[in-house]
Parts: structure tokens; C-alpha cells; sequence
């Protein structure tokens, strides 16, 4: 169709004048346009063709489909397949093994807001944890940080800090009135092992002998005695893995929990190859593998049910437990690789779990 001609607008003022319909059209060029993160295309529903061949079963089972249809769909139902998903604007896709397609991908939930890096600060005084031991109400929680973490000297801009805590609309005085504050600075300073641990968390006491390697120094005749000897450790916290994993899949805020891990590719479209894309625990080699060789393994008898894997990957540190005393723990730390590490960086998703208590060893008591 013939362009429209441009309206006269010489008589008008620089600001009345209307921009072009050419340069309203007009786009960025490609190199200046910044694309938002996008999440990654989901499987395609079943019956409809998939970007590639999908059927990877050997040539035999193929004539035993054309010879014996119903013993080749029973043997067919136990073949693993792969599965791959259309690209996204950014030229990548994924590709699934196992003997059905996923149930479950965590990708389709994923939102624009678990994609972005952008962290919310959160307030202690309005934190939605309903726990504030030793303090009996978030009030109290309120007054007791304003106190211990404030300063020795109190200055203007800690009486400000105070003036916001009591103009706080969910400031109860009533809260704070009978409040014994000798028996909660007590319970802060406390050393008791008991008082920090919750047993109704699932939080188990077992003894644990440790075999401590013992040999003769450096310069001095040999030890016929030296040989590894056993210390005895009587309290030793912590909770089962297995507990752990079973609060963690049957959680309902796990969507983002990777169940079927995939193989990532980059596909761009001036290349005739696909790029392999390392970025996640779930979409690494070793882990793939394992996936591999656990959905080819023998199942159990008369279970039909998906077997997965879930990566465990723990950390430990020293743990200062109170701000005017020596007490503190190692505690051990436990994150699951089936999770995205953009998500487990960030501490505002609580995807952290505690699931030891290391003490310190003394080891002039093994001897």
C-alpha cells in the first residue's frame, strides 16, 4: 500500500509538532536492545511432534514391534527416551531422559521475579517467623535488638531507632510491660547445649566414637603404644537425612525443585551445531549420568513410581553462639543441588537447612 503523506506542520511550534510515523516505527538496532530473562520452553504436550526424533529404542525392538505388538509395548514401556523442548529467544533448549515424559518441570513455574537478582530487604520488627525465643513476643524481640545491638553510648540517632520501634503500628506496650528482662538476658547468656536445640525438629542425640590417629614426634624414639585411639563424644545433635528429604519433596513450596534433571543446549541460528551449557548442578554431566544409570537399573517389584535423584551438598563453619561469651558450634549445613543457585544464594528463600552440630574436640581428653 502507498505511504500516507506527511502532514505540514511547518507553521506549528517545535513542541507541537507530531513526530514522524517513520521514526515511530523506527527500532532499536539489535546490539542496543536488552531482552529480559526469559524462562525456559516447557515439553510439549503428548501427541504433538517434538522439534526431534524422540524414538532412540534399538532396531530390535522395532521388528518385534511389527511381529509381537503387545509384548513390544510392554518391553517399549521400560525403554527410556529423550525428550526435547522447542528454543527460546535466546537459543536454548533442553533435552530429557527417562521412560516418560516429565510430570513435574520446575521451569514452567519459574516467574520473572525468581529470575531477577534483586534481593528484598527484610525487617526483623514486621518478620512473619511467629518464634522469638528467649523473648515472649516480637514486641519484646523489638526492644531486646534495639538494647544489645545499639551501642554501648546511646547516641540521636539510636534514640530515632527507639522512637520508630514505639511508633511502629504493630508496637504493643502491653506486650512489653510484665516482660521479665533478667530471665530472658539470662537465657541469651546461657551455655546450656540443651536450650538451643529443638527437639520437636527432629533434633536426635547419639554418642559417636571418633578414632583419633596418635603417633611418636618427630625426634623422639617410637612409641610401641602409638596407634589410633577412640574418643568418645556423648551428645553429638542432629537430624536425619532421610526426615529431611521427606519434608523437603512433600513441602508446598517446592515447585522450583528439579525432579527430572535435562541437558542444556545452545542453539543459535547462524550456528549448524548444538553448544552444550553448564550452569546448574542438575544439568551437569555427573549428574545426568547418575540419572541415567539409575532410570536403566532395575526397578523395585511391582512399583511403578518415578525414581529420582536428589543432590545433597553440605557446608560447615564456625558458629559464634552468643555476642558476650566463648560458646559456639560448628554447625553443618545442608543446600539440595535440585534447586537453581540463583535461588539458593539468596538468603530471603530460607533454602538452607541445619542438619549437625559439630563440637569442639579436646584432645588431651583422648589420652
Amino acid at each position: 500500500m502507498p505511504e500516507e503523506p506527511e502532514p505540514d506542520n511547518s507553521h506549528l511550534y517545535m513542541m507541537e509538532r507530531r513526530p514522524s510515523t517513520r521514526r515511530l516505527n523506527r527500532r532499536l538496532p539489535l546490539r542496543f536492545r536488552d531482552e529480559l530473562p526469559q524462562a525456559l520452553p516447557p515439553l510439549l504436550p503428548e501427541g504433538v511432534p517434538q522439534p526431534t526424533t524422540l524414538n532412540t529404542q534399538p532396531p530390535f525392538v522395532s521388528a518385534m514391534q511389527e511381529v509381537i505388538p503387545l509384548l513390544a509395548r510392554q518391553v517399549g514401556s521400560h525403554i527410556c527416551r529423550t525428550f526435547k523442548t522447542p528454543r527460546n529467544i535466546f537459543g536454548l533448549s533442553r533435552l530429557f531422559y527417562g521412560r516418560r515424559m516429565p510430570s513435574d518441570d520446575a521451569e514452567a513455574e519459574i516467574t520473572l521475579q525468581d529470575l531477577s537478582n534483586i534481593s528484598v530487604d527484610r525487617d526483623p520488627l514486621h518478620s512473619t517467623s511467629p518464634t522469638f525465643h528467649p523473648y515472649p513476643n516480637r514486641s519484646a524481640f523489638a526492644m531486646g535488638d534495639w538494647f544489645w545491638n545499639g551501642g554501648v553510648q546511646k547516641s540521636l540517632q539510636s534514640y530515632r531507632e527507639l522512637m520508630n520501634i514505639l511508633n511502629d503500628p504493630e508496637f504493643n506496650l502491653e506486650d512489653v510491660r510484665d516482660v521479665n528482662w533478667d530471665q530472658v538476658n539470662n537465657l541469651l547468656a546461657m551455655d546450656d547445649e540443651g536450650e538451643w536445640v529443638d527437639e520437636n525438629a527432629g533434633w536426635m542425640r547419639t554418642p559417636v566414637t571418633i578414632s583419633v590417629p596418635y603417633q611418636s614426634r618427630r625426634g623422639q624414639p617410637s612409641d610401641p603404644n602409638a596407634a589410633p585411639r577412640n574418643f568418645m563424644i556423648d551428645d553429638f545433635y542432629h537430624r536425619s537425612l532421610v526426615s529431611i528429604i521427606r519434608e523437603k519433596i512433600s513441602a508446598k513450596d517446592c515447585r522450583l525443585f528439579h525432579t527430572d534433571p535435562y541437558e542444556m543446549y545452545w542453539e543459535p541460528t547462524h550456528l549448524h551445531a548444538s553448544v552444550r551449557v553448564q550452569g546448574e548442578l542438575y544439568t551437569s554431566p555427573m549428574f545426568m549420568d547418575a540419572h541415567r544409570e539409575l532410570q536403566d537399573s532395575p526397578g523395585e517389584p511391582g512399583c511403578d513410581l518415578s525414581r529420582v535423584i536428589v543432590a545433597l551438598m553440605f557446608w560447615s563453619d564456625a558458629t559464634q553462639l552468643t555476642s558476650f561469651g566463648n560458646a559456639k558450634l560448628w554447625p553443618l549445613y545442608l543446600f539440595f543441588g535440585n534447586e537453581s543457585k540463583y535461588h539458593r544464594c539468596k538468603p530471603s528463600c530460607n533454602l538452607c537447612e541445619h542438619v549437625a552440630y559439630f563440637q569442639s574436640v579436646s584432645f588431651i581428653q583422648t589420652f
